[in-house]
């Protein structure tokens, strides 16, 4: 039988948890040194035990010894220890790594535990953290050879799952996603009396985008009122150049209303202890200094991480982590709550008075890329999130939800990525291959046959909006440079370089990131690059395009050479310091796949939130937030920065006044 939690008893768990929580922990602090050692000791002894019956189960034998391996995580490489006795790997020690800390340290108290206790490498990976979990089970892996154990043999070991007896509950509004749109509802509908649900794929707040992206966009603030000179900014400025911009294909009613919304939704991030400051660093904006609005948050991630769980908790809100909702109920035309399933397979039922949806778009889900976007090379390797698999369009459209019509998607400005490689772009800070920025920054760029097919300054000026579009269509692309352009990188840098054929700092904004930057490992790179299948390498301008399929290579070079001598883009239009000519061998070709932040498209919703029926009804007691409403956002990307943040943390708000004001009528 189901083990059901009322909805009064929620609240008198929640109590008792609380109380429990807090004597454990005075035990703790005022119990004996001893006590604590006997305690760390026993349990020390049964996983010991544990690990000692799984090895026997195994029966894998090893050489005895300590041994040391690294692979590539997500921003870094993570070099470990292993020691092995005859029978089994008895410790696992991290030498060095520098990836998320929020992130790597569930790695850390979690997986390796796993591993160790059950003799195997192929448990299941931290979920929000698959990257940093592939690559401690491959340097593992790599230990287990060098001890003379089976490498294949030992990642193929799996530990069956067992499943939990069935969970119910019965709560006022339940939260599909605990990204920034369902963070936001979460806390404001505790806020408004609602005793809340929220349950998040990730294994905690940490593996979500929403808490790592940079800021939002937002008018009239305490932070934007805080800067020297104040703040001019206007809900109207914004709203007129969004929906020019966009054509009018957004709901305007929505658009205004989330502008209108976008101070108390920034003014609630304050107030959990958020520290922001108004910043002109993007360079595709026209708002900026008096007009500015973008808010960036100085807040470390970790301390993030701290901010948003506190706030859960303070405000009431339960949290169901590594829990996938599946489907949606339905009685009498209303929405009246989901099923959902633990990673360990344990099946839930959540009954509520209403249901927001916030699961963060489809970047994970190869088939509906190709669905919606006609393509299956958008990669989340740069900083979107691969459990965004779409799951709440689908069930609101299982259920009587109409769909948008546009659909796109909020792209990686730091250059492109390729599924075949180890250090794909990302943000300047992190380790990454350095050859992905020859399809990016001010190269010639061809699609699959080897014709130019953009505008390249569009990339350099205005990667997230105006130049987004054709990379996706002509995905993968590919970025074409000569050995002289390589020297220029080893030697100059690329800032040097492109402003010594006339960009400055203010044309070419983005190439203040690079200045005074030289690219000493750029050899190395490329050999990686070689290796791994993404970058090839030839002699002459045919044989580079025989290696690609590029078959028109050769006179596209020839005539873009020709611009470059005369400093004009005939074609394009490109500026003159975009031009790099491709004459002294050998000669590079990289190929790009675009990647994301988010996607963009899904369920159409009015200016309540309310997600709407093909006759354009609202559906009762069913809202959507963020990147899975398909009435924010267009594509291209908007050119206004933070702007996809700041959607979502306004309509998280907005669903959760919308949905309060449904269930208390």
């Amino acid at each position: 039988m189901a083990n059901r939690i009322s909805r009064r008893n929620f609240l008198k768990k929640a109590a008792a948890g609380a109380v429990g929580a807090a004597a454990a922990g005075v035990l703790t602090s005022c119990g004996s040194s001893a006590s604590s050692v006997a305690s760390s000791t026993a349990a020390s002894s049964t996983a010991s035990s544990a690990a000692a019956s799984a090895a026997s189960e195994a029966g894998f034998t090893f050489k005895p010894g300590t041994y040391t391996a690294k692979a590539y995580g997500n921003i870094s490489d993570i070099e470990l220890e292993c020691t092995f006795s005859e029978t089994a790997l008895t410790d696992v020690k991290i030498v060095g790594q520098n990836e998320t800390p929020a992130l790597f340290s569930q790695v850390e108290n979690e997986l390796i535990p796993a591993i160790l206790d059950n003799q195997a490498g192929g448990v299941d990976s931290i979920t929000g953290a698959t990257n940093s979990s592939r690559a401690v089970k491959e340097a593992i892996a790599d230990c287990v050879a060098q001890a003379g154990g089976d490498r294949q043999a030992w990642l193929g070991k799996t530990v069956e799952k067992t499943a939990g007896a069935a969970e119910e509950y019965d709560v006022d509004v339940a939260v599909i996603g605990c990204g920034a749109a369902g963070f936001m509802a979460s806390i404001v509908a505790a806020q408004k009396g609602m005793k809340v649900l929220t349950v998040e794929k990730a294994g905690s707040v940490a593996g979500v985008n929403g808490i790592k992206v940079s800021g939002p966009f937002a008018v009239d603030t305490s932070v934007l009122h805080a800067r020297e000179g104040g703040t001019t900014l206007t809900v109207d400025e914004v709203f007129n150049h969004a929906m020019n911009y966009t054509h009018w294909t957004p709901n305007p009613s929505l658009i205004k209303r989330c502008l209108e919304t976008s101070k108390d939704a920034v003014e609630e991030l304050v107030g959990i202890g958020y520290e922001m400051k108004e910043a002109n660093f993007r360079f595709e904006t026209p708002f900026k200094d008096e007009k500015g609005g973008f808010h960036l948050i100085t807040n470390a991630l970790d301390e993030r991480v701290q901010l948003w769980e506190k706030a859960l908790d303070d405000n009431g809100v339960q949290m169901i982590y590594n829990t996938a909702a599946k489907s949606l109920i339905v009685e009498n035309d209303k929405i009246c709550g989901f099923t959902a399933e633990k990673e360990d397979g344990t099946p839930i039922t959540v009954h509520a008075g209403a249901v927001i949806i916030a699961s963060g778009g489809f970047l994970g889900n190869r088939d509906l890329q190709e669905k919606f976007l006609h393509t299956r090379k958008l990669n989340a390797a740069a900083g979107g999130n691969s459990l965004c698999t779409g799951d709440g369009i689908v069930m609101a459209n299982d259920a009587g939800a109409v769909l948008c019509k546009t659909f796109g998607y909020c792209p990686c400005e730091y250059g492109g990525t390729n599924s075949k490689a180890s250090r794909p772009a990302k943000q300047d800070k992190y380790d990454q291959n350095y050859c992905f920025k020859f399809g990016l920054y001010g190269n010639l760029l061809v699609d699959g046959e080897g014709k130019r097919f953009i505008n390249e300054g569009l990339l350099c000026d205005y990667p997230m909006s105006y130049g987004s579009e054709q990379i996706l269509l002509n995905a993968p692309w590919y970025g074409i440079v000569d050995q002289a352009y390589v020297d220029a990188m080893t030697t100059q840098g690329l800032y040097e370089y492109t402003t010594a054929k006339g960009a400055t700092s203010e044309n070419w904004f983005i190439g203040n990131y690079f200045k005074g930057r030289i690219l000493d490992n750029l050899p190395s790179d490329i050999e990686e690059g070689l290796k791994e299948g993404w970058l090839v390498k030839a002699d002459t301008i045919e044989e580079l395009g025989e290696k690609f399929g590029l078959t028109h290579l050769a006179e596209t070079v020839a005539k873009y050479n020709e611009y470059c001598e005369k400093g004009v883009d005939e074609q394009f239009g490109a500026n003159k310091w975009y031009l790099s000519p491709i004459k002294e061998g050998p000669f590079y070709a990289v190929q790009c796949e675009p990647s994301a932040w988010s996607t963009f498209g899904g369920v159409r919703t009015d200016d309540c939130c309310r997600a709407l029926d093909l006759d354009n009804q609202p559906i009762d007691g069913l809202y959507v937030a963020g990147t899975d409403s398909g009435s924010l956002y267009y594509s291209p990307y908007y050119d206004i920065p933070g702007f996809c943040y700041g959607l979502c943390i306004d309509s998280g708000y907005i669903c959760a006044e919308e949905a309060a004001a449904f269930v208390k009528a």
